[in-house]
C-alpha cells in the first residue's frame, strides 16, 4: 500500500495533506504511481477534508485521475458509462455502496462508496463491490424497480377496490401489494447484479466479496432491499457451476 504522506512528500508537497482529492491525480502523474482504493480512503478518513471541487454534503467527488485504473478498465469491459467529471462519490464515514443512475440534464452514472465499508474489505472484495454496482447500472435496475413499483401500486389500488371488506382492511391489503412487490423486485435485482458482476471479475471474487460483507457484520440478516448474503453466495456458486458445465 502507498502511504499518502510519503506519496505527497515525494511529489514535492512536503508533509502537507492535500486540500482536495484532485491532488491525488497530480501526484500519481508525477510519480507514475497508482493509489489503491485503500490509499484513497485512508487519505480522506485520516483528515484530508479540504474544500475541493466535487465536495457536497460530506461527499468527496473523485475524478477519473483520482481513482484506480481498475475501475476504468472494469467499466469499459462491462460497457457502463460513468460520469465524465466525477465517476465516484466517496462518503468517508458511510458503511455502504450504491449505484446512482444518470439524470436527464444532470450528472452521469456514478458510484457512491462508503469509506467505513471499504476499509473493512480486501482489494479483491472492493473490486467485487464495484463490479456489483456497475452491474446495477448495466442492467438498468432502477427502471425495473420504478416501473414495477408503479404497476404494483396500481394493482394494489385495484385489489383494494375489489375486496368486499372494511375500508381499513382494503387499505391494508392494497398497500401490501406494492410493498411486497418492491421487496421482491429488489431481491431479484441483487441476485442478477451478483451474477452479471461475476462474469467480469470471476465467481470466486464475487463469492469472496459476499463472504467478507457477511463476516464484516455489514449485513447479518435479510433486509427489505437485500437478501441474506448466505443465500446470495449459494445462488452465485450454483450459477458459477452451471456456467462451467455449459462451457
Amino acid at each position: 500500500m502507498v502511504s499518502p504522506h510519503f506519496l505527497f512528500r515525494l511529489a514535492g508537497a512536503g508533509t502537507r495533506m492535500p486540500r482536495d482529492v484532485s491532488e491525488v491525480g497530480r501526484a500519481q502523474c508525477i510519480l507514475g504511481v497508482t493509489m489503491t482504493w485503500h490509499d484513497i480512503i485512508q487519505l480522506h478518513v485520516a483528515g484530508a477534508q479540504g474544500e475541493g471541487a466535487g465536495r457536497q454534503k460530506g461527499l468527496v467527488g473523485l475524478r477519473w485521475t483520482d481513482v484506480p485504473d481498475t475501475l476504468r478498465l472494469l467499466a469499459a469491459r462491462m460497457r457502463v458509462s460513468l460520469d465524465a467529471g466525477f465517476p465516484v462519490e466517496l462518503s468517508p464515514a458511510w458503511r455502504g455502496a450504491r449505484a446512482i443512475a444518470a439524470v436527464a440534464g444532470g450528472r452521469g452514472n456514478r458510484i457512491r462508496l462508503g469509506g467505513a465499508l471499504a476499509r473493512s474489505l480486501s482489494a479483491d472484495a472492493l473490486d467485487g463491490v464495484m463490479a456489483h454496482e456497475l452491474a446495477h447500472l448495466k442492467c438498468r435496475h432502477w427502471e425495473l424497480l420504478l416501473s414495477g413499483c408503479i404497476l404494483a401500486a396500481l394493482g394494489g389500488v385495484a385489489l383494494g377496490l375489489a375486496l368486499d371488506l372494511s375500508t381499513a382492511l382494503r387499505m391494508v391489503m392494497g398497500g401490501l401489494v406494492p410493498i411486497l412487490s418492491a421487496a421482491s423486485l429488489s431481491w431479484i435485482a441483487e441476485y442478477e447484479a451478483d451474477r452479471v458482476a461475476a462474469r467480469y471479475v470471476g465467481y470466486d471474487v464475487m463469492a469472496l466479496t459476499l463472504r467478507e460483507l457477511r463476516d464484516s457484520g455489514f449485513r447479518t440478516r435479510a433486509e427489505f432491499t437485500h437478501p441474506p448474503d448466505s443465500s446470495r453466495v449459494r445462488r452465485l456458486l450454483s450459477a458459477g457451476a452451471a456456467a462451467v458445465q455449459r462451457d
